[in-house]
C-alpha cells in the first residue's frame, strides 16, 4: 500500500512543479514580446524594424496595397517606404494584450502614432495591430503582423483616428 501510494504522491509534485515551469515559462515569454513590442514600436529605421522580423517567414498584411508582403525583401520595401516618408514617426501603445505558451505568441494592441510627411504636414493616424511571435534559435521573431483601421461603410474611407 505504502508504494502505490508513494508513486502517486511522487507523480503529484511531478506534475505540480511541471505546470509551474510552464506557467512560469508562459509569463517569461508574456513579458519579453512584451518589451519586444516595446523596441519595436520605437523603431526609427527599417533596419531596426526587419531586427525583430523572422526573414524566412515574415507576411505582412499592411493597410496599403499590396494586398500582402511575403518575405523579408517584400516587408523590408513597405517598411523602407514608410520611414522614407515619415520622418520622425513617434508611436504609443493605446493598449497593449499579450498571450503566449512559450512557443508561441499574440500581441494585439491598439498604437497610435504621430510623424511629419515629406513635404512637412504633420500626421497622426491610431492602427489596429496583431503581431504573431514564434521562436527561431531561441529568440523570439515575427512571422505575421497584421495592420488596420476601422472602415467607415458610409464613405469607404478609413478612420484612422477613432478613440476607444
Amino acid at each position: 500500500m505504502k508504494k502505490p501510494l508513494f508513486t502517486l504522491s511522487a507523480i503529484s509534485v511531478a506534475a505540480l512543479v511541471w505546470s509551474f515551469g510552464a506557467a512560469h515559462s508562459a509569463g517569461d515569454s508574456k513579458a519579453e514580446i512584451t518589451a519586444l513590442e516595446h523596441k519595436l514600436i520605437a523603431a526609427t529605421t527599417t533596419d531596426e524594424a526587419m531586427a525583430f522580423q523572422d526573414a524566412k517567414e515574415i507576411v505582412l498584411y499592411d493597410y496599403i496595397a499590396p494586398l500582402q508582403y511575403v518575405g523579408a525583401k517584400a516587408v523590408r520595401a513597405d517598411l523602407d517606404n514608410f520611414f522614407n516618408n515619415a520622418k520622425n514617426a513617434k508611436g504609443e501603445f493605446v493598449a497593449l494584450n499579450v498571450v503566449s505558451d512559450g512557443k508561441l505568441g499574440v500581441a494585439r494592441s491598439l498604437q497610435h502614432f504621430t510623424w511629419t510627411d515629406k513635404d512637412g504636414k504633420p500626421g497622426e493616424g491610431t492602427f489596429r495591430v496583431t503581431d504573431c511571435w514564434h521562436k527561431v534559435n531561441g529568440q523570439w521573431k515575427l512571422f505575421h503582423t497584421h495592420v488596420s483601421f476601422p472602415i467607415d461603410p458610409a464613405t469607404s474611407k478609413a478612420e484612422m483616428n477613432l478613440k476607444e
